[in-house]
C-alpha cells in the first residue's frame, strides 16, 4: 500500500509539473501598422506588421482574419513574440537581411 501511495504521490508530482503553462509572461505592447505589402505572387510581400518605432517590418505567422484585407493600413496595439525565423518574402535576392518572422500573442485596433 505504502508502495503503491508513493508511486501515485511521484505521478502525480510528474503529470502537474508537465501541465504548467509556460512562455513569455512579460510581453510590451507596443504601436503598430498592420500593411498590405502586396501579392506575393507579384513580387510584394503580402501582408506585414510595420513597428512605429523602429520603422522595422516583421511577419505574422497568425494575423487574424479582421486584418485579412486587400490594402489595409490600420494602426494598432500588438504583443508579438519572435520565432526565431526569417523569410525572404517578396525579394529574389537571398543575401539580403530578410523579414524577422513573429507570433502574435495579442492585437487591438487603435
Amino acid at each position: 500500500m505504502k508502495k503503491l501511495l508513493s508511486l501515485l504521490l511521484i505521478l502525480l508530482v510528474v503529470v502537474f509539473t508537465g501541465c504548467k503553462k509556460s512562455g513569455p509572461t512579460n510581453l510590451t505592447e507596443i504601436n503598430a501598422h498592420v500593411i498590405d505589402g502586396g501579392d506575393p505572387s507579384y513580387d510584394g510581400i503580402g501582408l506585414y506588421v510595420r513597428v512605429d518605432n523602429s520603422q522595422e517590418a516583421v511577419i505574422p505567422i497568425n494575423l487574424p482574419a479582421e486584418y485579412q484585407k486587400k490594402g489595409i493600413n490600420v494602426q494598432v496595439a500588438i504583443k508579438f513574440v519572435d520565432t526565431g525565423k526569417t523569410t525572404h518574402r517578396g525579394y529574389s535576392d537571398p543575401s539580403s537581411p530578410g523579414f524577422r518572422v513573429v507570433y502574435i500573442a495579442s492585437i487591438r485596433k487603435l
